[in-house]
């Protein structure tokens, strides 16, 4: 009863672990940590406040328009006194008066011109509205890029958990074998112990792997901005993880011509539009530094007033004004034209950061290319070795078997196989994650 009991317990606990890990797909991965991240969030916000600059900037183009009202109560008091008016004393009684003022006033102004500056504030605002809008894909674009590199490495921990589970397998079936050679008295016990022993080994490998993998995973939950204590494995949904040796040489060949791919990215990538919103940025402020500089500002007000001491006869006394005022800046301590000449170094400084950034992004791509085509020629390589490695396995046991080989032999033999199988997979996920990298410096990684 207890035996059924405790089986029980463990079937139950086994379904509920498999149904609480959660399998998860790259774009939910991607969307996940989209949806998390605040710098996304931050940015977001920031886009908001600069379109509420960017109104404000264009209501500035119509009137102020302002409606004030007044109270006030005004008190003379006077003991009285005794004044000579042309020598004659003349008294003057104690006074104690209470006067009311009551005020209406609408006051209105606006710019009628100062050089276009004005209009010049607006192409401004919209410029810095564009760059937080750049600055805000290029934040997702860049999470994106790194929820892929960690997602693909889960996906390549699990298949080396894989190849050293099977690597475990073989060699735990050798030391049955071996076991049974012995009982018929073709092996020693020395040999059961040397199998024994490499089991052990075998065991540890898989043992680490499957800690490096659940690293792995920890590492994707904290790209994804999730809770890191979710029990998660990924799918390979939507990615092309098993191409042949003709698929690898076709992605490999769309990406030889680095000059095309520098096109592309100069097209797509974010941090180059963002360098080329800096520039014209300061080219706009420096638009607006010439025309407060150059021109003057004409200015129209007007004001209509309403005062009484009386508030029912407030119509009985009003007044009415209107103008212009013109101001041009003669001398301002050399602070107009030090802003000017700053924008105009500050221009010169961004295109100078565009230049540098498109010799970054040419050598970014370069170097990602050379990546993709060693890691190509090392998936050529392995793949040879191993169908080598397989075949001196197969005769190293076959020699043992029939008392031609040693145990050592076997072992190396199937060491060195396991070995480049893992081997192999390394590089071909590193070549995906090449790709990945070209895509990413290209602009043209999707999510």
């Amino acid at each position: 009863m207890k035996k059924y009991i405790l089986l029980s317990v463990i079937f139950f606990s086994a379904i509920f672990s498999i149904q609480a890990q959660e399998t998860i797909e790259l774009n939910q991965a991607i969307s996940t940590a989209l949806r998390n991240n605040t710098g996304v969030s931050n940015l977001e916000k920031s886009l908001e406040i600069q379109r509420l600059t960017t109104s404000t900037a264009r209501g500035n183009l119509y009137p102020d328009l302002s409606l004030s009202a007044s109270w006030f109560r005004n008190n003379t008091f006077s003991e009285g006194t005794v004044r000579f008016i042309n020598g004659t004393p003349t008294t003057i009684p104690k006074q104690n008066s209470w006067i009311n003022s009551f005020n209406i006033g609408l006051n209105g102004s606006v710019v009628l011109f100062n050089g276009l500056a004005n209009y010049e504030e607006i192409t401004l605002s919209e410029a810095n509205e564009v760059s937080v809008r750049i600055d805000l894909e290029r934040e997702k674009y860049d999470i994106a890029y790194r929820v892929v590199n960690s997602f693909f490495d889960v996906l390549k921990k699990e298949k080396i958990v894989l190849q050293n589970e099977e690597n475990l397998t073989d060699s735990k079936r050798q030391l049955e074998s071996i076991r049974e050679f012995m009982n018929f008295g073709k092996r020693t016990m020395a040999d059961v112990y040397r199998q024994d022993v490499q089991v052990a080994q075998d065991e540890l490998s898989l043992e680490r792997s499957k800690n490096n993998m659940r690293k792995s995973k920890v590492d994707l939950l904290l790209a994804m901005n999730t809770d890191l204590n979710k029990e998660i494995s990924v799918s390979e949904n939507n990615i092309s993880s098993n191409l042949s040796e003709g698929e690898l040489r076709t992605v490999l060949e769309k990406n030889s011509n680095t000059e095309v791919l520098l096109n592309k990215a100069l097209q797509k990538r974010y941090d180059y539009k963002a360098s080329l919103q800096s520039v014209r940025i300061n080219q706009v402020q420096l638009n607006i530094d010439r025309k407060n500089l150059y021109f003057p500002t004409v200015t129209a007000s007007t004001n209509y007033n309403l005062n009484s001491a009386r508030i029912e006869n407030l119509q009985d006394s009003r007044s009415f004004n209107f103008g212009l005022t013109v101001s041009y800046p003669i001398f301002q301590g050399f602070s107009l034209s030090n802003r000017r000449q700053t924008s105009e170094l500050l221009i010169r400084q961004r295109q100078d950061d565009v230049r540098q950034l498109e010799q970054q992004i040419r050598s970014d791509i370069k170097k990602s290319y050379l990546d993709i085509e060693t890691q190509y020629k090392q998936i050529e390589i392995l793949n040879r070795n191993i169908v080598s490695a397989e075949q001196d396995k197969l005769l190293s046991e076959e020699n043992y078997r029939i008392g031609l080989g040693t145990l050592l032999e076997v072992q190396t033999a199937t060491t060195k196989l396991n070995t480049l199988k893992i081997d192999l997979i390394n590089s071909y996920y590193d070549f995906l994650l090449a790709e990945k990298k070209i895509n990413y410096f290209t602009g043209e990684l999707s999510y």
